[in-house]
């Protein structure tokens, strides 16, 4: 299975994320579990001062870049249940060295993996070419190992993200976006119309009643805020739309997950616009 998870910045995207992560972990499907946090999302997964801390924490350094290939990768994920690859390095080492020498060495393990791939648009670029091996984590659909490989990839970008990639995802939560570009992309994928995309709970026509919000509303996904302790509106809730290759077709809140860790990825200041 591959999965993508993508909403407007500040939908709640890395929580959802987190959530759909840690109970993977707690699972029975995959042996291992692997994230690639580009940008330093995830770590309430590996601290004790957040919760259980399920997850190992490493970050990817240039004695990484340049000591480890694939086959050095594989061994430290098949020596822990669950990692988080932290980025120590540049973008663009990351994109074209350490992101898919990971990659391979989830696909070449014996283990059944699971890889999150947190700013997809960053390490699979539309247009702007990367590495064979993370091209075909997606579109190969198959392990090197024999195992099997499932990923999930996370992205605010999704005009930005391959469409090689997202093409080949087989199934998906979207939440809200407010740019045109994005709710365009993705038309082509929906079972239904894109106008549920738009953010803001404007009014839209349904057909199917897994569309409705929960309280019976016809309107568009809607994410709720509240003032974080500076004064700061921080997500609290939101609300996707889920969709597979089965034909399931599901609204989704994100307070119907209850993470055991924290969620500690850090929210970007609002600028003083003077209104």
């Amino acid at each position: 299975m591959h999965l993508l998870i993508s909403a407007a910045s500040g939908w709640g995207k890395g929580y959802l994320a987190q959530a759909l992560i840690e109970r993977n972990i707690r699972g029975e499907r995959f042996d291992r579990v692997v994230v690639l946090d580009t940008s330093d999302e995830f770590r309430g997964l590996c601290s004790t001062d957040h919760g259980p801390g399920y997850a190992k924490q490493w970050t990817a350094t240039d004695t990484e870049r340049d000591r480890f290939g694939p086959d050095e990768w594989r061994q430290l994920i098949e020596a822990n249940e669950a990692i988080v690859i932290g980025r120590g390095v540049t973008k663009g080492d990351w994109r074209e060295t350490v992101a898919p020498d990971v990659i391979l060495g989830c696909r070449e393990s014996d283990d059944d993996v699971l890889i999150v791939i947190d700013e997809a648009h960053g390490v699979a670029p539309q247009g702007k070419g990367y590495p064979d091996d993370t091209k075909e984590l997606a579109t190969d659909g198959r392990s090197e190992g024999g195992s099997a490989t499932s990923s999930a990839w996370l992205t605010q970008r999704l005009a930005q993200t391959d469409k090689d990639v997202t093409g080949n995802c087989t199934a998906r939560f979207l939440g809200g976006f407010e740019d045109v570009n994005t709710l365009n992309s993705i038309s082509d994928v929906l079972p239904y119309r894109k106008d549920l995309h738009a953010s803001g709970g404007v009014p839209v026509s349904v057909t199917n009643d897994n569309l409705l919000g929960a309280d019976g509303e016809a309107v568009s996904v809607r994410k709720w805020t509240e003032p974080d302790e500076n004064g700061e509106p921080k997500t609290v809730n939101s609300e996707w739309i889920y969709t597979d290759e089965t034909g399931k077709l599901v609204r989704k809140e994100s307070n119907d997950y209850n993470p055991k860790c924290d969620h500690v990825g850090a929210s970007g200041k609002r600028i003083d616009v003077g209104v």
